[in-house]
């Protein structure tokens, strides 16, 4: 039994190595071997979406733990876009549950995400304070805090709830946007009454720079 569970360690650290080496080459075709098939076309769709974007992302991703036939994983993907004559970068921290079959990858699920998307010569440093997890029905804050003080200029912030299908149709007009002078966008949400997963997206712009981020949580029993 111990020397069943380190080979599937070695294996699933192995693929991990693979993937990275993969996503970081962008060698589309040889991703598709370390998949079943199924599981490949929902991944692909969702790559070549997030690749069409962002170009030269950079994947970096650690094997977190084994349990049972699961992996999970922490992903972190580091890129700049540029969008009407300005630079932004994109930060993204994932945890991925791995289910693996015959050393493949059969499915995989977001567990948690944070995604920020910053004008490049920004002012803004901004605090993130928020659960990774709730309980169904529970009552929780999220909080942006500029981390230090700015000149006089007017900051403006909003925040959305967002459905798992709109998170890539996320237009300004959504938002709200109203003006701010209070150090930060601070907001209580209701998590669902059933499980799953609740996905807020929040911005705070200022004269020189705009500040966006996507945040998934887990929501549990």
């Amino acid at each position: 039994m111990i020397n069943s569970a380190l080979s599937k360690n070695i294996d699933n650290q192995a693929l991990v190595v693979q993937l990275e080496e993969l996503l970081n080459q962008r060698k589309s075709n040889l991703l598709k071997e370390l998949f079943l098939q199924k599981s490949f076309n929902q991944f692909n769709k969702q790559y070549l979406a997030f690749r069409k974007k962002y170009k030269d992302a950079k994947w970096s991703i650690q094997l977190l733990r084994n349990d049972q036939n699961k992996s999970f994983l922490d992903i972190k993907i580091r890129s700049k876009r540029k969008i009407n004559d300005q630079i932004y970068n994109l930060q993204t921290n994932q945890t991925v549950k791995l289910e693996t079959y015959k050393n493949k990858i059969k499915g995989y699920e977001v567990i948690d995400e944070e995604s920020i998307l910053n004008s490049q010569n920004s002012p803004l440093i901004i605090n993130i304070i928020s659960p990774k997890k709730v309980l169904t029905g529970e009552k929780y804050e999220m909080n942006l805090i500029i981390k230090s003080p700015l000149d006089n200029s007017l900051t403006a912030s909003g925040m959305i709830l967002l459905k798992n299908e709109d998170t890539n149709k996320i237009s300004n007009d959504l938002f709200g946007i109203k003006p701010n002078q209070s150090g930060g966008l601070f907001k209580y949400i209701q998590a669902p009454l059933k499980p799953g997963s609740q996905i807020i997206s929040a911005i705070i712009t200022h004269p020189k720079g705009i500040y966006l981020i996507t945040k998934k949580i887990k929501v549990d029993l």
